[in-house]
Order: structure tokens, then sequence, then C-alpha cells
């Protein structure tokens, strides 16, 4: 019988958990890649249930129905390229390349920078990815201050500051082991949450405060670590420039006024600023609670300078800057190679530039001076489109239309804030294609869903995203089901037919991988016998800070040069559509539920059961005012949109707040516009918030989505 040992890194959801496959008598078990890290959660064991499921595509799609209402034919891989080609050139001809779109998750479908090479080719610069309000942010703005995202070294850590984040055996089980590890040590958690949870539960220090103040917070902190000189004195003086004028912003933020800003005491601002600058070692591991609000880049940037300020770069928070050796997502790509006119085209770069060219070139000198000789992309967010200004394109608003759009491994229409009007954009494309597992609420408005393997089902090489400096070899446990293909093989389809075949030379996979691990004297084949130990590129930045300054800029000169504050400041968040007081309850959206994946996973039985249904979380004084039970279905209004929850009282859930879960809609439930799309448009996040200028981060151009937007509820 067949026998083998394998490894590869579990994609149910982004924690990323490195997994052992052993084959021995026909049966496989899976377990943790280091048995120094046991992180897998149950998820991963599910394999079969996900590849099998009967919902699951498995042969190209075609729509002979009306968009928004399709009916699926099966067709052949040659016609559905052949087809997507030609209707492709013909938008091309009649709006031109920046007329295409493409929304994207590397992670999903294990490719990174092959879809902006083919971008590239085509000469728009139109992409977009969920990690615009997840990390890919986050990494700009730490790069505006570093010139790299800070990595936290989790075994060296003695002090620990979480934001928002709830880690547990299903939650990022891999951090979750880190984190009982430095906890075991004796390590002091700091965390900041207004909910209870089960981490909040293991902590030192809980910090209760109001949503969407995470700023003043963070800039509370700075005032007491400067005003008392907690700072690492030489580090500032030899590393950072802007201290002067830093020190005269958090004047501007003491404890006391951050106090009644945040609804916490004085004294624990000072307490918990003075455990994070006494330590030897502190991190702030990355969370998405502050990706999603109005102050995102100034709560990330006053992270950054804490960990500057204090000492801790390159001691327990790792700037690898950008690597030579191989040829990474950034080097495939091949960024450079899209003209100026594309580049200056880009949809939102005017109002919101920190994540497009706009804000990359700002960096090129500072590239040149480090001997990097490509265009630098961090989680796929350096060089990308604002999403409302593509979706308002779509849509026909833009300052030229966007006619054909393709979701790839990523279910747009669910995935960022004004969900009504991404439908709308939809609707109104001469050319929808989706890569996907499933005929989700964005493939029901597709021409052609084209079937995609799932992890276990493809040799991958890691990382999706650049950030270190290395690659890994993920290897194959089960064979595709049906015709299931990789997103290489539909991108090289693609561009033969298009003819930019000649930029696409390698005939597979594996050649492509051979190509990008040649100058470090590896191939596939050999990453696969060191595996999983990685394949390491060159750190040549290692040490230093790729800014245009050539330091640790504590006042941006990138934020500045594009118009913006270069220091953090704290701004209350507005809600224009709440002014009249009928909206009394403060929203956080996008939390994550341990039985899902975003927007995916509600198909698998054995995670249904264990969440059969969205949950609004709600203080139990609020839904006795409101006359409301535990299991009432509840209609949630803001004054932008609606959803159905079901309401879950919870004495955690702070009085005057409702939690709302992200990514909810229900497969089994009629497809199509007329039936809101599976329920997307009855139960989605999406639904209740506006992607209007007032209500975007100004630099980054994301959505607030935790805490500023109010609603109330009622039962159905």
């Amino acid at each position: 019988m067949e026998s083998w040992e394998r490894y590869t890194v579990c994609a149910f959801c982004d924690g990323g958990c490195a997994v052992k496959a052993t084959m021995q008598d026909g049966r496989m078990r899976l377990e943790p890649a280091d048995p120094a890290l046991p992180a897998i959660c149950p998820k991963t064991r599910m394999i079969d249930e996900y590849r099998l499921h009967p919902d699951r595509v498995t042969r190209p799609l075609k729509n002979v129905g009306t968009r928004g209402e399709p009916m699926w034919e099966p067709i052949s891989w040659d016609q559905a390229l052949d087809e997507i080609a030609d209707r492709l050139k013909r938008v091309i001809s009649q709006y031109g390349p920046t007329s295409v779109a493409f929304c994207e998750t590397p992670l999903n479908h294990g490719f990174g920078g092959i879809t902006r090479r083919l971008m590239n080719r085509i000469g728009t610069p139109n992409y977009t990815a969920p990690t615009q309000l997840c990390m890919g942010n986050t990494a700009q703005v730490h790069r505006a201050v570093y010139g790299w995202l800070a990595v936290s070294n989790w075994n060296a850590a003695d002090v620990i500051v979480y934001f928002g984040q709830n880690r547990g055996p299903e939650l990022w089980p891999a951090e979750f082991c880190k984190l009982k590890a430095a906890l075991a040590r004796g390590a002091k958690l700091i965390v900041v949450d207004p909910r209870a949870t089960a981490t909040t539960a293991l902590a030192d220090y809980h910090l209760r405060i109001r949503y969407g103040t995470d700023a003043a917070l963070a800039l509370g902190w700075l005032n007491v670590i400067v005003e008392e000189e907690l700072y690492d004195r030489d580090f500032v003086a030899s590393n950072c420039i802007g201290f002067d004028e830093l020190r005269e912003r958090v004047r501007e933020y003491p404890p006391e006024t951050v106090a009644e800003i945040c609804g916490i005491s004085a004294d624990a601002i000072r307490e918990t600023a003075r455990v994070y600058a006494g330590a030897e070692a502190a991190i702030i591991p990355w969370g998405a609670t502050c990706d999603m609000q109005s102050n995102s880049t100034s709560v990330l940037q006053a992270q950054c300078i804490m960990r500057a300020i204090c000492g801790y770069l390159n001691v327990s928070e790792t700037v690898f800057g950008p690597a030579l050796g191989g040829a990474s997502v950034s080097v495939l790509a091949d960024h450079a190679s899209l003209g100026r006119e594309a580049r200056d085209a880009q949809l939102g770069a005017d109002a919101h530039p920190l994540l497009t060219f706009r804000a990359a070139e700002l960096y090129d000198a500072a590239n040149e001076r480090a001997g990097i000789p490509y265009v630098p992309d961090i989680m796929a967010e350096s060089v990308a489109c604002v999403p409302p200004a593509l979706f308002a394109a779509m849509r026909g608003e833009g300052p030229y239309p966007v006619k054909a759009t393709f979701a790839v491994a990523n279910n747009t229409v669910m995935s960022y804030a004004g969900q009504q009007g991404i439908v709308e954009g939809f609707l109104n494309q001469d050319l929808v294609v989706v890569f996907d597992h499933w005929i989700t609420p964005t493939a029901q408005l597709a021409d052609y869903v084209l079937p995609g393997d799932m992890w276990a089902e493809r040799d991958a090489l890691r990382p999706q995203y650049d950030v270190a400096p290395l690659f890994t070899a993920c290897q194959q446990l089960v064979e595709p089901v049906g015709e299931c293909k990789d997103w290489y093989f539909v991108v090289k389809g693609l561009a033969d037919r298009l003819g930019f075949g000649d930029s696409f030379p390698w005939a597979d996979r594996y050649e492509l991988f051979d190509y990008q691990l040649a100058e470090l004297g590896s191939s596939w084949e050999k990453a696969c016998e060191v595996a999983p130990k990685p394949v390491m590129r060159k750190a040549v930045c290692l040490g230093s800070f790729v800014t245009p300054s050539g330091k640790v800029e504590l006042a941006s000169s990138v934020l500045a040069t594009l118009g913006f504050d270069p220091l953090p400041a704290y701004i209350e968040p507005a809600d224009p559509g709440a002014d009249g007081g009928d909206f009394p309850y403060v929203a956080f959206a996008g939390s994550r539920d341990a039985a899902t994946y975003n927007t995916n996973l509600h198909q698998i039985q054995s995670l249904r059961k264990t969440l059969p249904e969205p949950l609004a979380f709600v203080n139990p004084t609020d839904a006795e005012r409101e006359g409301v039970a535990e299991g009432d279905w509840c209609v949630v209004e803001s004054a932008y949109g609606s959803v159905q929850l079901m309401a879950h009282l919870d004495d955690a859930q702070p009085e005057g707040t409702v939690r709302i879960p992200h990514g909810w809609w229900k497969p089994e439930q009629p497809a199509g516009i007329a039936a809101g799309l599976g329920k997307a448009m009855l139960h989605n996040d999406g639904m209740l918030f506006p992607d209007e200028d007032w209500n975007l981060d100004p630099a980054q151009g994301l959505p607030n989505l935790r805490g500023g937007i109010h609603v109330r509820f009622a039962r159905v």
C-alpha cells in the first residue's frame, strides 16, 4: 500500500497551522508539523467533508440565464477560457485596460503575485484584496514608520499587548500555543477589549475601553512613556526622527483626558504604559480590530511608535525589510512593468493613497539605496486600488468605467462595507468571472464560475504574501475533485489567449516554482525534501529601515507628502445618520466565529450545527429595554441598511452596544437576486455600514466597522 510523509499548511482559516500528513496502510493521519507547537484545530481533519461536499463546484460553469438569476451549464475548460478571453478582449477594446479589475485572496488559492503579473500585462492597476481590512493595511502603516511590517518574536516576549484579539484552540491555535507558552514563562498580558473573553480571562490587565477608542488609548500610553522618560533614549537618538514633534503631540493626550474618552481610569492607563515600557522584550501582535476603524492609521502608527521608542525593534519585533534571492511574490508580479498612465489612473489614489502606487513610489529612492531592484508589495496592499472607489466605478460613478471583474478565491460581494452598492456594481458588469469552490453570493452574479482546487489538493509555494524572507513547500495530500484546477492553470490559459504567453513561460506550477527557487540553488523537489524547513532568502535590510529618511519616522514623511497629518491623533468617529438619536446602540462588526472563516464554511454541517444561525450579541439590560428575549429574531438597523439576526443575551457585551457577526449567508437557501443571494442581503454585516468618504480612514480608505456607527434593534 501507498506510504508517504508530507507537510503543508491548513487554509481552512488564516491562522496558518503547519500540518504533517502521514499515509500508512491506506489511511492518512494529520498532526502538527512541529511537536513543540501542537497547533491544529479540528477543522484541519474535515478535508473530505469539505472537498467531497455535494454542493462543491467541480466543473466550469457558464451562466445561460441572466445576471443575478443564474442558470448554470457545465462546459469544458477550453470553452470557458476561450470565451472569457474573447469577452475580456471586447471589454478592453471598448473601455480600455483600466476597465478590468481583480478582487483576490492569494492565501485561498496559493499563488501570490501571479495575478498582478497578468494585470500588469493587461495594463490595469485596479486590484484589491480583503487584506485591505486585515493586515495588508497594517503593513502599509508599519512601512510608513519602519519601511516594512514588524513581526512579533513570541519566544522573546515578556509583555504582550492585545488589541481585541481573542485566541483559542480554534481561533488561531498556533498563536494561542505561543501565548500559553509565554504566559507559562511569566510574561505579562495586557488585553484591550470592551468585552470579557476567554483571552481577557488570562490577562494581567484587562482594559475595557469604549469601542473605537483604541487610538486614544495608545496616545495616552505614549504620553506616559514620553513624559515620564520611559523610552530608550539611545535608540531614539540613533535611529528615529520626529521625536520633538511627537512629544508635542502626545502632550495633548494626558491620561485624564484619555480616560474620559475611553471610559477607563487614568491610573490604569499609567500603570499599563509603565508595564509595557519597562519590559525587556514587549510585543504588540497583529490583530484585525485596529484595521477596521476610522482612526486605523493613527492607532497603528501609535503602536509602531511605542515599539520603536521603547527599543523593541529587532529585539522582540523584527523588521525584516525587503529581501533578495529568488522570485518572491513582489518579484513575480513585476509591478515596474505597469506604465505610468495606468498607475496614475488607479482608482481611489487621489483621495486615499496610502495603499496605492502613489504612496509606494515614495519609497523608490530608499529601495534603490538598499539595493532592492523590484517594487515591494507587502501583504498584497502596497499598490492596490481603494475598494469604495472601485465599486463606484463598477456602478458607473467613477472617473472611468470598470466593466470586467474577476473574483478570485474571494467572496467579494460580502467582504467590504456598502454591500448594496457592491451588488449594484456587479450587476453593471459586462463580464464577471469567479474562481471558487461554491456558488457564493458573488458567484450568483457571475457569467462563469471556475472550479478551484482546495489547500489539501494542491502543491503550493508559500508565502503567498511578501513579508518574511523565505519560501516553504506545501505538499498535496489528495487529488483534486472532478475538474478542479489550480489558479496558475487559469492565469496561464488566459495569458496565452490574450497574447501575453511570453510573460508566462512556465508550462505548469512546478516550472513556476523551480523558477522562483532557482536563484537560491533550490527547486521544488529540493524544497520538498527539506520541508517543513524553509528555503531562506537574503534578509539584506534586517536591522535597517527602508523609509525615505533611512530612519524610524515617528513623524511620517510619507503621510506628510500625501497630505495627511504625519503624527497620530484621535478623532471621534462620526455617524451623521444617527444625529437624531433614533439609533442608540454602537455596533461592533466583523467579529469572528470559531465555526466559520469569514464567509466560508457555512456549508459544512459538522460546523454549522454548532452555530446554525447568525447571532447578535446584546447586553441583557439592553435586551430587556427593547423587549427582546434570548433566541428572538431581531432587525438590527442603521441609517444605511439593516440585517436580521438572532438575539443572544450576553453579560460580556457592554451596555449600549451590539456585536454583529461577519460573513453570514445561508448556502442552503435559494440563489439569485430575487432570493437575496442566499440570504446574504439579509444577514451579512456589510449591509449595515456605508463606504462613503466620511466613514473611511482618510489615508487608507478602509471603512469604520468597529465603533462609531449606531444601530437600533427590535424583534421581527
